[in-house]
């Protein structure tokens, strides 16, 4: 039971997972609960920590969570290092309903306010800050979403205004959701997931940010990007196999992998985060770190060190080392977030 008013977590994961309210708790113990909750994904800073509250909802249907959140003014960030060292992999697909949030590093579409739309992507260092705010969030896997998104690597922080008319598609489905899980058994619930990641997904792609004649470049780099996740591994994967295969100039591949930095460094990228993978598997706790490396394409251990430190903040040593610890509490591989969110409830 949650000590915030939580209610039992049930085995088949039915769609309430709790409610919290940390109003009937001391500052103390209220304070807790954000550090296990919000601090499982972010570091933040309370502007007013003698005044925080929190109060809220947490709904389950499928591989989602639904929250809704209302709490106080805060910043909260996610680094490269945190994100090396949790591995948590999923998009948080955010409305805000009441409350001004600010993008954090100055960039364009650098505010959201009641009724806007917020991407956020756990496996990109982002930063924000917020109001005194309410809001509702999907929290969605990338393997259910990314495939479905025309540059999934794009997403991170981008706000999208509510006054277009997906957004209003896609909001009426989530405030709908959210009024009708909880009479839902996990079965029903469960058949919302596709609907629900595909009105998403559209949102996304169809939201005017680029120029229609990208369509088909989109849907051409998503097909090269699931080859090249399919034969990561292989040594003579690269620029010239690639343009082969998909029968393309080295040119017209260049323009599609120009927002990724080129062909070269997103193929390290994906070898980097399969690395990352193994290196937090407990199966392969075998395997050397220089083997790891080896397999995913550096022949030289220094030159693994470099780039995994430069993605993640954090060396493959480290993270094996963080992995080690869990692995120790004899949880296996490092639990998701969403298992560990579903905890927050018992």
């Amino acid at each position: 039971m949650n000590e915030a008013n939580g209610t039992l977590v049930q085995p088949d994961r039915t769609t309430v997972l709790f409610d919290t309210d940390t109003r009937t708790l001391s500052l103390k113990k209220a304070l807790e609960f954000w550090e296990e909750s919000a601090g499982s994904l972010y570091d933040f800073h309370i502007a007013r920590p003698e005044s925080f509250y929190t109060h809220g909802r947490t709904l389950c249907f499928g591989e989602l969570l639904l929250n809704y959140c209302v709490s106080v003014e805060q910043k909260l960030s996610r680094s490269s290092y945190r994100i090396g060292m949790d591995g948590f992999d999923h998009y948080e697909v955010q409305f805000f309903l009441d409350g001004i949030w600010r993008r954090g590093d100055g960039k364009l579409e650098a505010q959201a306010g009641p009724g806007d739309l917020i991407v956020h992507d756990t496996a990109q260092a982002h930063a924000g800050s917020a109001s005194d705010f309410t809001n509702i969030t999907l929290f969605v896997p990338r393997f259910l979403l990314a495939p479905l998104l025309n540059r999934p690597d794009e997403h991170n922080m981008r706000v999208i205004s509510s006054h277009n008319p997906l957004m209003g598609l896609l909001r009426s489905h989530v405030s709908g959701l959210f009024h009708a899980l909880p009479s839902l058994d996990s079965v029903q619930a469960a058949s919302m997931v596709l609907p629900t990641v595909e009105l998403i997904a559209a949102t996304l792609n169809g939201t005017p940010r680029e120029d229609n004649s990208r369509g088909v470049a989109a849907a051409q780099f998503n097909q090269i990007r699931r080859y090249v996740d399919e034969h990561v591994l292989d040594r003579g994967l690269g620029a010239e196999r690639l343009a082969v295969t998909f029968g393309i100039s080295l040119r017209k591949l260049a323009y599609l992998f120009s927002p990724e930095g080129g062909v070269a460094s997103y193929i390290q990228k994906r070898r980097l985060h399969f690395a990352r993978r193994c290196l937090r598997d407990q199966r392969q706790a075998h395997k050397s770190i220089a083997d790891i490396g080896l397999e995913h394409g550096f022949i030289y251990a220094p030159n693994f060190t470099r780039a995994f430190q430069q993605t993640y903040g954090m060396t493959p040593r480290e993270t094996r080392a963080v992995a080690r610890r869990t692995w120790s509490a004899g949880e296996g591989e490092s639990p998701s977030w969403f298992y560990r969110a579903s905890r927050w409830g018992l």
